[in-house]
C-alpha cells in the first residue's frame, strides 16, 4: 500500500488518502457545476455551494466517527484532528453535506430536489474515487480470506494491524495462523459505486420529476453499504449480526422509497420538455 505519495520532511507529507479526498471534491463540484448549466443554472452558483458542502461532509464525517469512538478520542483528544489517517463515518457526511446543500439552494433559490439530482451521480463517484484513497491507505477494511485476490497491508496501517491482532490471538487456539490475507473491500465498494454513477448517469437522460436521481442514489447505496458489511472487518456487529451502517442502510432505503413514490406522485420536473413514455 502506499499511504504517503510523497514525503516532503520528516514531519509533512502528502498522503494518498487526502489526496483521493481532495481529487474526488474537485472533479464532483465541477462536473455538478458544468452539468448544472446545461439546465439552465448557474455554474458559479454550483461551485460556491460546493465549496460549503465539502466543508460540511468532512465535518459531519468526522464528528460521527469520534461520536462512535468517543472513549478513544477522549483518551487521546489530539487524535481528533488526524484526518488522514482514516475515520470517517460515510452517513455522518451525507447527512451534513446534504443539509449544507438544502440550505444553500434555498437561499440561491435553486429547485432543491433538481439540485440533488445534478448532483447525485458524483457523490457516487466521488464515493468511489475516495475508496481507492482507502485501499492506498490501508484503512475500511476487510475480513480474513482465502480467495486469490486477498490482499496483504502492511503493519502499520490499521488492516495491517488488525491482521497482527489475529495472527497474536491464534497462537492461544492451538491454530497459528502463518499469512491472513484480508478481502479487498475498498477495491469491491469503488467498483459497486462506479456501476451506481453509470446507473444514475443513464438514468438522468429518462428523468421524469425532481428528486428521482437523488432519491434513487439513496435507495442504491443503502443496498451497497448493507451488502459490504459483511465483508467489512471494522465495524462490530451492534443489533444481532448487524452494523451500525448496516441499520443506518435500512432506515435510509425506507426513507428513500417513500420519498422516491411521494415525489413521483407530486411530478414536479424542471428540464427539458419531456417525450412521452413509450406504449
Amino acid at each position: 500500500m502506499y499511504p504517503v505519495i510523497w514525503r516532503i520532511s520528516e514531519t509533512m507529507a502528502i498522503k494518498s488518502y487526502g489526496v483521493a479526498i481532495a481529487v474526488a471534491f474537485v472533479l464532483g463540484i465541477l462536473l455538478t457545476a458544468r452539468h448544472a448549466r446545461k439546465v439552465g443554472q448557474k455554474f458559479n452558483d454550483f461551485v460556491d455551494m460546493g465549496f460549503w458542502v465539502v466543508i460540511a461532509a468532512i465535518v459531519g464525517a468526522r464528528v460521527f466517527y469520534i461520536l462512535f469512538n468517543l472513549k478513544s478520542y477522549l483518551d487521546h483528544p489530539a487524535a481528533i484532528l488526524k484526518i488522514w489517517q482514516g475515520g470517517l463515518i460515510y452517513y455522518g457526511g451525507l447527512f451534513a453535506a446534504v443539509l449544507t446543500a438544502i440550505v444553500f439552494m434555498r437561499k440561491r433559490k435553486i429547485p432543491v430536489w433538481l439540485g440533488g439530482d445534478l448532483i447525485a451521480p458524483q457523490i457516487a463517484l466521488g464515493y468511489a474515487i475516495t475508496r481507492l484513497g482507502c485501499f492506498l491507505n490501508g484503512c475500511c477494511f476487510g475480513k480474513p480470506t482465502a480467495l486469490p485476490w486477498g490482499v496483504d497491508f502492511p503493519p502499520a496501517c490499521g488492516a495491517g494491524q488488525y491482521v497482527a491482532k489475529l495472527t497474536f490471538m491464534s497462537m492461544f487456539t492451538g491454530q497459528p495462523m502463518a499469512e491472513i490475507h484480508l478481502h479487498p473491500v475498498q477495491l469491491y465498494a469503488a467498483a459497486a459505486n462506479l456501476v451506481i454513477f453509470a446507473i444514475l448517469f443513464v438514468a438522468w437522460r429518462k428523468r421524469r420529476f425532481d428528486g428521482q436521481i437523488f432519491w434513487g442514489y439513496l435507495a442504491l447505496y443503502p443496498i451497497y453499504r448493507f451488502i459490504i458489511e459483511f465483508f467489512r472487518a471494522d465495524n462490530e456487529p451492534v443489533v444481532w449480526v448487524l452494523t451500525t451502517p448496516q441499520i443506518m442502510s435500512v432506515v435510509l432505503f425506507g426513507c428513500a422509497v417513500a420519498a422516491w413514490l411521494n415525489l413521483r406522485a407530486r411530478g414536479v420536473y424542471h428540464g427539458p420538455p419531456l417525450t412521452p413514455p413509450p406504449k
